[in-house]
């Protein structure tokens, strides 16, 4: 392993290619120097009496500079597109991390060992080991943002999207992906979409080439956009994948709930708001939701009892029961904040009670809630945080960083990068183990069928079929 010198400068970490451009660029000026020498002496009719084998000489040698600069500068080209991707990301974090005009970011002192860097992977994924001989392993795990920035070149739309550590704390792993590589469905017919659906379980629902949402993990679904950034469409999309595979014998449901009386609200079987405006009825849907929590629950209680073991909702056959709500912020601000009389269960209480309840306890039964908001924020009348911090997938539809700090500490999306996002276009996180520590970029599908048609079609087979 090689020590850190605090005395030494960054050309010290240049590439055999870039060493080989310069030598190349060089030895064309010389030789450019050369034959400008020889048509001065040219001029110089007394020199050439004087020095008459001069022209040969500075002809000889500028054609010998000409040459091997070429060579330099095909072999600077062919190094720097030949050389592997991981080698060059190896080389790239190393100098980040040893170079000290860099910023030296583990503070090492003159002599210090530096970290050992491996880096392994092709294409668009690969991964950075660091080891951790002489480092606290938290320590390496800080350089996430720093090894982001470090990536130039011909991976520059390269950036680190996870972090972990082997068991014995003996190396620290940076996942790092092309984030502007497009992973996005394309769907020209409804039946595109339903073969994507059925090479996954039903547990799994897809977002993107590579990226699925597991609900044996995941918990309930919070989604986060400003209008036309693609919200609805994304919980559609989810949405359609639940609904392809029918009800299950175990009073499974797929509830739409409406408050803004949008194109939602004209679908069949979908919940809005009362005629007078209220919401009696989204609070009576809820509450049956609920209860159907508790009835698949009694029923794998019955089965782990039977087994002796504890029988999991997807291992019993049940089939994901989801309550969509479109805009709960919108929601709560149309209920009660005080409960009215002859009516106390209508309030606004009694909804972040079952929107509590179903969140926090739903998924074990298979049950999960699909929630949309408007905005990320903390202002009064916004989601309740407890809610917010149990739903175990979050979604940021054209993502801003102060929207995002809302949803995640900074460190995690640290790496994201700042610019003008597309519809359709998200910031990404999930309690799966793969994306739950770093925020990821993702793209929903293009959908080029309607969408609500087979929507409304889906929905009336599924209550009616």
């Amino acid at each position: 392993m090689k020590c850190y010198d605090e005395n030494s400068h960054d050309g010290k970490f240049i590439s055999i290619s870039a060493k080989a451009l310069l030598s190349g660029i060089i030895l064309y000026t010389i030789s450019i120097l050369m034959f400008m020498l020889k048509m001065v002496l040219n001029r110089v009719q007394i020199l050439s009496s004087i020095l008459p084998k001069m022209y040969q000489i500075l002809e000889f040698c500028g054609f010998t500079a000409s040459i091997c600069g070429t060579i330099f500068l095909a072999s600077a080209i062919a190094l720097y597109t030949m050389l592997p991707k991981n080698l060059y990301i190896a080389w790239l974090v190393r100098r980040a991390l040893s170079s000290p005009p860099r910023g030296n970011p583990l503070g090492l002192g003159d002599g210090d060992l530096l970290p050992r860097v491996s880096c392994s992977g092709k294409a668009s994924k690969y991964n950075l080991k660091i080891w951790t001989e002489s480092f606290n392993p938290d320590e390496i795990k800080k350089l996430a943002p720093i090894i982001s920035s470090s990536l130039t070149g011909r991976v520059k739309n390269f950036s680190v999207t996870a972090v972990s550590e082997d068991e014995a704390r003996n190396s620290v792993n940076f996942l790092i992906e092309d984030v502007m590589q497009n992973y996005q469905y394309s769907f020209d017919d409804f039946q595109q979409f339903i073969d994507v659906c059925r090479t996954l379980p039903p547990t799994k629902l897809f977002i993107q080439k590579g990226t699925v949402i597991d609900l044996t993990t995941a918990g309930s679904i919070l989604i986060v956009a400003k209008t036309r950034s693609g919200k609805t469409t994304g919980a559609v999309v989810l949405l359609l994948q639940t609904l392809v595979r029918g009800p299950d014998i175990y009073n499974s449901v797929v509830l739409i709930i409406d408050p803004k009386k949008a194109e939602l609200s004209r679908l069949p079987h979908v919940v809005t708001l009362d005629e007078d405006g209220g919401g009696r009825a989204i609070l009576n849907a809820l509450r049956v939701f609920a209860e159907s929590i508790k009835k698949r629950q009694d029923i794998l209680n019955m089965l782990s009892e039977v087994d002796g073991n504890t029988v999991y909702w997807w291992e019993a056959g049940f089939l994901p029961s989801v309550v969509f709500i479109d805009e709960i912020v919108a929601l709560r601000g149309i209920l009660p904040r005080r409960p009215e009389k002859d009516s106390p269960e209508y309030s606004l209480a009694t909804f972040d009670d079952l929107l509590k309840t179903i969140v926090t306890t739903g998924a074990s039964a298979g049950c999960f809630v699909i929630g949309s908001i408007a905005e990320a924020s903390v202002v009064e009348g916004g989601l309740p945080s407890m809610v917010q911090a149990a739903m175990g997938t979050k979604i940021l539809f054209r993502p801003t960083i102060k929207e995002g700090k809302f949803l995640w500490s900074s460190e995690k999306f640290a790496n994201m990068p700042e610019r003008k996002y597309k519809p359709g276009e998200a910031w990404y996180t999930s309690t799966d183990g793969e994306h739950d520590n770093t925020v990821s970029f993702v793209r929903f599908p293009q959908m080029d069928f309607p969408i609500y048609r087979e929507l409304r079609r889906l929905l009336t087979e599924y209550y009616e079929g």
